[in-house]
């Protein structure tokens, strides 16, 4: 009996440590995410660029994850999930260290940033894969959650790296370099622990086809929590780039100019987003403990309310926005890792790629107009105070719809398939 209890802490403990190093890999692949909103307010003058225009800047990375995951998400269900996150790593990091070479305007730009959110897709969704079989029997979504918090932290981080490297190099190009060329390390991370990645892969059940299946769309409960997670990842891209740009505002307008306000807000933004790596965390346990549906519920209320509340902030005192900031940088990022564990206790057997694929697409094409429809907003009304109001509030009544369709979802007799039968 001892023997075995000792072995069973040992297996434990190599889940652990497996998965802290997946961790490390995502974390670090990812830091470059967020350089560009970072840099914005020294990129956009220099390319003479609308803030419709350098929204789409930012979003191109989104859409090139949508439109990757339909290609690349599928052959998970065929081929190694661990191969397929090789060449996620490989890709996002090289086309992170040619954005700063090799981008001169938004076109160029654009294409780059489509290519990194290509690569972004093949490492995270495998990833949550090979998180999730491995944790199949016990916490799968607070594992879930660690890798998804890791993820979320190298995206938020980058706030940080990026404004602190701005604040000591000559150029912006410079400080996107540095910080893209940490991403090398992942390479190298992940490489070593392909091995045991691939002795693993006898642990898929049932392989599907490598083809996507759209099927999927016709399973109700699937759909619906699609949905769900294409309105959670609107709210959220549109926060990551437009909360930083307000902050910037905000600081301008209090007397600051811009190369100075740069460096804090882009500080606190980062501090602000990396709040949400807690809040990935305890969302993940919470609906284990309290049922999916319940928890993303409850969080969708609370970002939706700072939505409403954000914007119009414009005139007070900087500290009250930076309360709220943190605050909704928790909130908007609490119901990621609920999302993705939900996908893959709903999927059909071999068609958790396919699921997943669709997920992807759905939630990064939504993802990526959000920003846009907010910028458009912005350019309307020439940035007023109402404008970032207005622009704010759009985002609360996506958080709105979302609380309606979970609604309706766990009153679905499938639902019981959600946290062992928690919905």
């Amino acid at each position: 009996m001892a023997a075995r209890e000792a072995e069973d802490r040992a297996w434990r403990t190599a889940d652990v440590s497996w998965l802290v190093r997946v961790s490390v890999v995502v974390f670090i692949s990812l830091l470059p995410f967020s350089s560009y909103v970072a840099l914005l307010p020294a990129i956009q003058p220099e390319w003479e660029m609308s803030n419709s225009q350098s929204a789409l800047v930012f979003s191109s990375y989104l859409a090139g994850y949508a439109a990757s995951s339909l290609l690349l998400v599928p052959l998970t269900d065929r081929y190694p999930a661990a191969i397929v996150l090789l060449s996620g790593v490989v890709a996002a990091v090289l086309a992170n260290i040619a954005f700063p070479l090799l981008a001169t305007d938004a076109v160029t730009a654009s294409a780059l940033r489509f290519a990194a959110g290509a690569g972004h897709v093949a490492v995270y969704v495998p990833g949550i894969q090979l998180v999730a079989r491995r944790f199949a029997n016990r916490g799968r979504a607070t594992a879930v959650a660690v890798f998804v918090a890791a993820s979320y932290a190298g995206t938020t981080v980058s706030y940080i790296v990026t404004g602190a490297l701005a604040g000591r190099t000559q150029t912006w190009q410079d400080a996107y370099l540095y910080t893209a060329l940490l991403g090398v390390a992942g390479i190298f991370l992940w490489l070593t622990m392909l091995p045991e990645a691939w002795r693993a892969r006898e642990r898929v059940t049932a392989p599907g086809s490598w083809r996507l299946s759209l099927g999927i769309l016709r399973n109700r409960p699937t759909a619906l929590m699609i949905c769900a997670y294409s309105l959670h990842s609107a709210e959220l891209y549109l926060a990551r780039l437009w909360l930083p740009l307000l902050m910037i505002a905000s600081l301008v307008r209090s007397g600051r100019d811009v190369v100075t306000a740069l460096p804090l807000a882009a500080a606190l933004s980062g501090l602000m987003f990396a709040s949400g790596v807690a809040g990935v965390f305890l969302g993940g346990v919470l609906s284990d403990r309290v049922g999916r549906t319940r928890a993303a519920i409850a969080i969708f209320g609370l970002s939706g309310a700072c939505s409403f509340v954000l914007g119009w902030l414009m005139s007070a005192p900087f500290g009250v926005l930076v309360v709220f900031g943190f605050l909704y940088g928790f909130a908007t990022a609490a119901d990621s890792a609920i999302y993705s564990a939900s996908v893959t206790e709903l999927a059909p057997a071999g068609r958790v790629g396919s699921s997943q694929a669709i997920q992807s697409f759905a939630g990064f094409s939504i993802g990526a107009l959000a920003p846009v429809i907010a910028g458009s907003i912005l350019d309307f009304t020439r940035a007023a105070d109402h404008g970032w109001g207005l622009a704010f509030s759009f985002n609360g009544a996506l958080a709105i719809a979302g609380v309606a369709i979970l609604l309706f979802l766990s009153r679905m007799p499938e639902a019981k398939a959600l946290a062992g039968g928690k919905r």
